[in-house]
């Protein structure tokens, strides 16, 4: 895979590891409790290879990944084969540094290069995609304190709750808001509207930034 990614393309594969991730979770959310949890930490694992491979090439980025997998793999042996009730929370938050450490990556790379091209404009849409990850993850670790911190999603393992969540957590970043679910107590309400700003400024900034260029480029 080294041999065929490059600048020119690393966000077409990398985007599309993140679709088949959505796509998944929505999988996972049609079967019965606990069927498509393997299914899900596959595609994850999946994804976070492609990060590997594509999103970073330095020496740094490869650490932080491989260190991130390993943690990965560890909690997931750790739920399969215990039943140490904080392990939930664990595993999520290695997943949520991971997400802030992929996105910070890929904006370094869509939003601050000088050059506009069909993988820079690709990029932007992974890093959005990213951001609805991260939201996603930071209201499953709110479920695992506060079971009934979010009205219309009930409380059960986070591999179930994953397809709703990312649900809830998209239509908040794109300030669509059908109602269906809704936060319910402080902290979920303050995820929610910090989101929504977040998603509000994003499309802002790469507009901005796209302009930007697109103006540099004419003076030129």
């Amino acid at each position: 895979m080294l041999d065929t990614v490059d600048s020119h393309n690393n966000f077409y594969y990398f985007t599309a590891s993140l679709v088949i991730l959505l796509l998944s979770s929505a999988f996972v959310s049609s079967t019965p409790d606990g069927e498509g949890h393997l299914l899900l930490q596959v595609v994850m694992f999946v994804t976070e290879l492609v990060a590997y491979f594509s999103l970073n090439l330095s020496r740094q980025w490869r650490f932080f990944v491989g260190v991130m997998l390993v943690l990965l793999m560890m909690s997931n042996v750790v739920r399969e084969f215990t039943d140490w009730t904080a392990e939930p929370l664990i595993g999520l938050s290695v997943s949520l540094i991971f997400y802030c450490g992929m996105a910070y990556a890929a904006a370094q790379q869509v939003l601050f290069s000088g050059h506009i091209e069909s993988n820079t404009i690709v990029g932007t849409i992974a890093v959005y995609l990213l951001l609805g990850l991260i939201w996603t993850v930071l209201y499953l670790i709110a479920l695992e304190i506060w079971p009934e911190g979010i009205h219309g999603i009930e409380h059960q393992d986070w591999h179930d709750n994953f397809g709703v969540t990312t649900y809830f957590s998209y239509v908040t970043l794109s300030t669509v808001g059908y109602g269906d679910i809704s936060p319910a107590i402080p902290v979920t309400r303050t995820l929610a509207y910090l989101e929504a700003i977040v998603g509000t400024f994003y499309m802002a900034v790469v507009v901005a930034s796209m302009i930007g260029r697109v103006s540099k480029r004419a003076r030129k």
